[in-house]
């Protein structure tokens, strides 16, 4: 009884295959000359190394799949959210001036941000750019205020410790997550489960139970 249980033990336990082994059997395969029961033990590891290839590449596949959707979602919030001038602004990065606070503008995607005008010395002053963050204390509309404009954005930011960079970063990171974890869970890129030719092969959990009766 004990040997039968150590037998089916080690009939159900996946065992490795290494590239030589699976070579050493395609040639005693090939020269012939084996027993059917030698030649079905051969057969059955190929598949097993065959079925084991596929389920790595298959799970490359999706990883890949997950880290490149990511990726592209986080590119695509960060330049929705305008996290680059953020940090830029946040560097002491662009050009320095005074922000006329305008009125109001909410939105369903952003919210609600106040707009206004940027002056910059003599030159021509830029309409319809929003305050990158919250107004100081005390400030509404008709104030003036001295802001950061770094330029190729619709934003102005705190002339001195703009933290507005961490919640645009915090809302990418948290959609390149929520994305690649999207793309782990879905079938995507998993392929199918057995190789050509394995499905019905005898070597799934059904066939063995159905040798066993």
């Amino acid at each position: 009884m004990t040997l039968r249980n150590q037998r089916s033990a080690t009939r159900a336990r996946p065992a490795h295959v290494g590239r030589r082994r699976a070579r050493q059997a395609c040639a005693q395969l090939d020269a012939g000359g084996l027993a059917h029961r030698q030649q079905r033990m051969l057969r059955a590891l190929l598949r097993e190394r065959a079925i084991a290839a596929r389920q790595r590449r298959r799970r490359v596949r999706r990883v890949t799949i997950a880290v490149a959707g990511a990726i592209i979602a986080m590119a695509i919030t960060a330049l929705s959210f305008g996290l680059v001038p953020a940090i830029e602004a946040a560097r002491g990065e662009g050009i320095t001036g005074s922000f006329v606070v305008s009125h109001e503008v909410c939105s369903s995607r952003g919210g609600c941000q106040w707009a206004g005008t940027f002056q910059a010395g003599d030159a021509a002053p830029v309409t319809g750019l929003g305050y990158g963050g919250s107004l100081p204390a005390g400030d509404g509309p008709g104030s003036t205020i001295p802001v950061r404009y770094p330029g190729g954005s619709d934003q102005v930011y705190a002339l001195h410790a703009s933290h507005t960079w961490v919640f645009d970063l915090l809302i990418t990171l948290a959609i390149g997550v929520a994305v690649g974890a999207a793309l782990w869970i879905s079938p995507l890129g998993a392929g199918p489960r057995y190789p050509e030719g394995v499905r019905g092969s005898g070597t799934g959990p059904r066939a063995r139970r159905r040798r066993r009766l």
